[in-house]
């Protein structure tokens, strides 16, 4: 298709950095919705012979006509304006508080740029600021009042009293929104249009415009990413605080950070923000580990690209050691016959180590006049490599020196550690979980079976060689794709969750069903989607007391699940999770305890035990195996869950306040009344804090307490008695274990599923408020226009008042 002379070819765009640049009327045509979609500003540049050429992208793009008539843009690193914090521009371009933070940061590239999602939030926010701008205008003319603490918006109030004494209503509201558009930086003066300008701060680029429309740019650009760094990341963290996301590796680190527009490159902002968080250590210590093993990827692809290819397992194994055991000496036993004739062919660095100096000497004596003419064989051919066996002299101390610098050049963190076992006692990680997270960024695959990462006299600090070249079973490509979505079948999904939110749960199941169907059509029976789709009418099943369909439905999504994301997975452990309730209610609660164990080690193989999972997990486990009578070990898990509840949510949260409740309950079943007491006096005191007196969970907590309280008093009696030698022995107490449905309904609770008593009335009228509510939203969306714009000042009152009275987030 695309077959022709780059020169020839290319009829948008430019091929040597903007010093010739072409352009044309389809393309431009074609363009010209894209550019507004995704906030790309209309801009021209000046070539070197002095011609005028207009872009609706960057410079570098370029747009090629192919063989099939078709066109074609190419080259689309730059669609998103760059970020000012990693380059090297001005420090006058920057506010004062993004110089405290020592913005802007050197990067070893200048293709640093702002995710869509983050370009998609700033104009947002921009939004939000354009109408309260206009109403706080608008408030100011009709009122008379002034703001002396603010000289900015004390000039506006005496330019509107002016204009109101001045000119008439339908010109204060001209005056008004053009006074909104230039506050924010819109391109056009009587409507929001908000758009970047991707050609700023391009060296080869020579920009058509006056130097005020330049500093406009520069300006949007600012605070596009300052409010990446003050805003979007704080506001990350208070989502991590209030537990609405919670990711268990680096895999969902990433995608909540993608999510909100945040780069990677701003891992060590995130992790300085969550050191002054003490209950979100756990997920520092993913973030930690999320540094170290990027930055071992990146020092891994250079070290990699000059390895024999016979030696490939060999030398993935020598950097595993070197990276997560102690090698303090250079390899120096090979088993290799191939390495003799990959010494004398391969160029070596002599100045390296005195080892590759002893054994390349005769070879490089007797090949010195060969040498010359290998190398040009070697640029010439696509087979032939730089080989050498620099990875020979590689020692854990030198590695880590690299990961260290890694760290710090690239996400501005310093790691302070000169080994694994400094890292693993600082931060507190697994190396299970770091060997994980970096074969699947390189794609490395290794054999199944126990490694020793420590060895048993931790006194010597020796070499000790975990991993080997027959652990090495493959090497594969890591492959970025955005996936198709069909939006038929994301329309029927979005509709099904509006039902059940209405308590339409019949309708809604049939409407996820569909569904279900048209992604199946669609991607066929193997997706990750589809398992989505499989947990959803699983749970619909279980709540709709269809147990049996809701285990072999949930039952497929696991086997989904670990087919398509695999059985190390989180979302996985998820699954085993939701599969382990729904065993529980058909009465397979010996399953049930197993899939749970399965599912902790999973999350143990992700990120630690030190995570909200865990917790989850724990109490779950601690209520099935109290169904079946192992108190013992349901004591020990429950117990574990309380104190990780503690961390993470407070010691006066209502999650902490239920396990107190739960582990009364397995003490009471022990015979422990006591204890029993304490715990449930702790979730008493924690309920009548945080709901009150009259509350229900309140209620229910003194009649607990006030039943235990009766139970220790008969066993001191008895006790007593037999003291005195009244009794011979302490008669057996009548302790009554916990039912299925009362366990079942716990379970339920712990999982979030909370069951409503309500009357068939009231939820007749509750469905009709939902109905209604729905109904006028979508009028709502279908009057307001797809872009944003006002024409009236009644369209910007109604809208203004409307953001004045509801803070958006």
């Amino acid at each position: 298709i695309l077959e022709k002379e780059q020169e020839q070819s290319v009829v948008y765009g430019s091929t040597d950095f903007g010093k010739t640049c072409t352009t044309n009327d389809k393309y431009k045509e074609l363009l010209d919705k894209v550019s507004t979609m995704l906030k790309i500003k209309p801009h021209s540049i000046k070539t070197e012979k002095g011609d005028t050429v207009e872009l609706l992208t960057a410079v570098e793009c370029k747009g090629i006509i192919g063989n099939d008539g078709r066109h074609y843009l190419l080259d689309l690193l730059r669609m998103t304006p760059p970020d000012l914090n990693y380059l090297p521009v001005d420090v006058e371009h920057l506010s004062p508080s993004m110089k405290q933070l020592d913005y802007p940061k050197t990067y070893k590239h200048r293709l640093c740029c702002l995710r869509q999602e983050l370009i998609d939030a700033f104009i947002e926010q921009k939004y939000v600021d354009f109408y309260r701008s206009i109403a706080l205008n608008l408030s100011k003319l009709r009122s008379n009042e002034s703001t002396p603490n603010d000289t900015a918006e004390r000039t506006n109030v005496e330019e509107a009293k002016r204009i109101v004494n001045e000119i008439s209503v339908e010109d204060n509201s001209r005056e008004i929104i053009q006074s909104a558009c230039r506050s924010i930086g819109s391109v056009k003066d009587n409507e929001f249009d908000v758009r970047f300008n991707p050609d700023v701060f391009q060296p080869h680029v020579t920009l058509n415009q006056t130097p005020a429309e330049t500093a406009a740019d520069i300006k949007l650009l600012k605070e596009a990413s300052e409010y990446l760094v003050l805003k979007q990341i704080p506001l990350m963290i208070q989502d991590f605080q209030d537990h609405s996301s919670v990711p268990v590796d680096g895999e969902g680190l990433s995608e909540a950070m993608h999510s909100r527009g945040i780069n990677i490159r701003y891992l060590g902002r995130v992790a300085h923000l969550l050191t002054q968080q003490p209950s979100l250590i756990y997920l520092y210590e993913i973030v930690v580990t999320e540094i170290l093993c990027r930055s071992a990827k990146h020092v891994f692809r250079t070290y990699s690209q000059s390895v024999p290819i016979h030696l490939l397992s060999f030398s993935i194994s020598h950097f595993l050691n070197c990276f997560l055991t102690l090698i303090s000496s250079p390899v120096t036993d090979y088993t290799f016959d191939e390495l003799s004739s990959s010494t004398s062919t391969s160029t070596t660095n002599t100045s390296n180590t005195s080892l590759s100096n002893s054994t390349n000497t005769t070879s490089q004596k007797t090949n010195n006049k060969k040498k010359n003419k290998k190398q040009q064989q070697r640029k010439h051919s696509p087979i032939m490599r730089n080989e050498s066996l620099e990875f020979s002299s590689l020692t854990s101390k030198l590695l880590w020196t690299q990961l260290t610098n890694e760290a710090k050049s690239r996400f501005s963190f310093d790691l302070t550690c000169d080994d694994i076992e400094s890292f693993v006692d600082k931060y507190s990680v697994r190396r299970t979980c770091i060997l994980r997270s970096f074969c699947l960024k390189t794609g490395l695959q290794l054999a199944m079976r126990e490694y020793q990462f420590e060895s048993t006299n931790k006194s010597s600090r020796t070499n000790t060689d975990c991993f080997t070249e027959d652990d090495v079973v493959n090497m594969y490509p890591v492959i970025k794709q955005v996936p198709p979505k069909p939006s038929d079948a994301y329309q029927f999904f979005t509709s099904g969750q509006q039902k059940i939110q209405q308590g339409l749960l019949r309708e809604g199941f049939e409407l996820i069903s569909e569904a279900h169907n048209l992604l199946n059509n669609v991607y066929g029976p193997l997706h990750p989607e589809i398992s989505m789709c499989l947990r959803l009418l699983a749970r619909l099943n279980y709540i709709m007391g269809d147990y049996q369909e809701a285990l072999f439905t949930q039952h497929k999504a696991v086997m989904m699940s670990e087919r398509v994301l695999g059985v190390d997975h989180p979302q996985t452990a998820t699954e085993y999770i939701h599969m382990a309730l729904y065993s529980f209610a058909n009465g397979l609660s010996i399953n049930a305890s197993k899939l749970l164990c399965r599912a902790r080690y999973i999350i143990l193989t992700c990120c630690g035990e030190n995570h909200p999972q865990i917790s989850l997990i724990d109490s779950n486990l601690g209520l099935i195996l109290q169904s079946y009578g192992d108190y013992e070990n349901a004591l020990k898990f429950m117990e574990k869950s309380l104190e990780l509840n503690k961390t993470f949510y407070g010691t006066k949260s209502l999650k902490v306040a239920l396990s107190h409740h739960l582990c009364a309950r397995i003490q009471s079943c022990r015979g422990d009344f006591r204890s029993a007491l304490n715990s449930e006096r702790e979730a008493y005191q924690i309920y009548r804090a945080q709901l009150g007196d009259e509350h229900e969970r309140t209620r229910e907590s003194a009649q607990v307490l006030k039943h235990l309280t009766e139970q220790a008093v008969v066993l001191q009696k008895r006790i007593n008695d037999v003291v005195k030698g009244q009794l011979l022995v302490i008669p057996s107490l009548t302790i009554q274990q916990p039912s299925f449905q009362n366990v079942l309904e716990m379970l339920n609770v712990v999982n979030g599923i909370l069951f409503i008593q309500i009357r068939e009335k009231d939820l007749d009228l509750l469905r009709e408020e939902m109905a209604k509510q729905s109904t006028d939203d979508r009028q709502q969306q279908l009057q307001q226009p797809s872009t944003p714009s006002v024409t009236t000042i009644s369209d910007a009152a109604e809208q203004a008042a409307a953001l004045m009275n509801n803070e958006v987030d």
